[in-house]
């Protein structure tokens, strides 16, 4: 019969725990290599391609990117969107291009914007006096003092904020 001290026993309990923890992490890491590959390929064996595209962040100096995959077909349109992603997630776009149907429909036509629709977003003031207002996600607000009015849509509320603020106020 063959004895082992505590101590050593509870040394190759925690370096047993430790060799299967990073066996766990190697096996995830290889599954996600094999998922890479596997975007790798679809990517390869059907012509995909990959467009990224730059839009400001307003006045800040950044910018947002989106990815596009893209499908080629002989018939119009030639190509078409298969994936896209707007949070800079090549790994998301090419997952969804590969969910696509085999021949998707054309992406659809988004109207023109109204000629008015950047029309005058001009708020008054606030009842205390301040300019520093705006409206956005259905609230139209004072950025100075409490004042708000909340709505349904942004629209809304600016509508209700100018009616009940006039320009006597300012």
């Amino acid at each position: 019969m063959r004895y082992v001290l505590a101590t050593e026993f509870d040394r190759i309990t925690a370096e047993n725990a430790a060799l299967q923890q990073r066996l766990n992490a190697a096996d995830q890491r290889g599954d996600e290599l094999e998922q890479d590959k596997a975007r790798l390929d679809a990517l390869e064996s059907n012509c995909w391609d990959i467009r990224f595209g730059s839009s400001p962040n307003g006045d800040a100096g950044d910018s947002s990117i989106n990815i596009e995959v893209v499908g080629h077909w002989m018939d119009a349109p030639v190509e078409r969107v298969i994936g896209e992603n707007y949070s800079e997630n090549l790994r998301a776009a090419i997952d969804q291009a590969m969910a696509a149907p085999a021949y998707p429909p054309a992406r659809p036509e988004y109207p023109e914007p109204e000629p008015d629709a950047d029309a005058d977003w001009h708020m008054t003031p606030c009842k205390q006096g301040h300019r520093d207002v705006g409206a956005a996600g259905g609230v139209a607000a004072c950025n100075q003092c409490d004042e708000k009015i909340e709505a349904a849509t942004t629209q809304e509320a600016f509508e209700r904020w100018n009616a009940t603020h006039t320009a006597m106020h300012a």
